[in-house]
């Protein structure tokens, strides 16, 4: 099932990975592990996949948190507006999580609706297993029609 479900503003805390599209995932894996491994006392943790830069995808992996939280060493501070985004619950292999995405892009497209650019991923867990993640698309912000 996919739903639009909107948001306030969120902030995550994590290390940012940017590769071209040809690059191994291993980058990824080892920003979960200095993540997981760093003493943060965080509990929800959160793929953000941001827009393309200079030709290389943006993902910041880490977690939820308060604005005012301290940023650890070797991390970044992403603040996300409020908005709204179509979302979907992936249960199983993390490898299918691409799928899900893929799925939600369809029906952004089968029903006429632009995307902002922005994903979102929360239920990784230290070690990474399988299981139950909802995936988000961010809808673009809808400007008032004038008059």
């Amino acid at each position: 099932m996919i739903e639009t479900v909107s948001y306030p503003e969120l902030t995550v805390i994590g290390c940012m990975v940017e590769a071209g599209p040809d690059d191994p995932p291993a980058a990824i894996a080892a920003a979960w592990e200095h993540v997981f491994a760093a003493d943060t006392g965080a509990t929800s943790f959160a793929a953000v996949s941001l827009p393309e830069e200079n030709g290389l995808r943006r993902d910041l992996v880490g977690f939820l948190a308060a604005r005012a939280t301290e940023i650890p060493a070797g991390m970044v501070r992403v603040d996300l507006a409020a908005g709204r985004y179509l979302r979907t619950v992936h249960d199983g292999p993390v490898s299918g999580i691409a799928e899900g995405f893929a799925r939600l892009r369809a029906h952004a497209a089968a029903n006429g609706l632009a995307l902002g650019g922005v994903g979102l991923d929360f239920g990784h867990r230290p070690g990474l297993p399988d299981g139950r993640h909802e995936l988000h698309l961010a809808l673009a912000v809808q400007l008032p029609a004038l008059a």
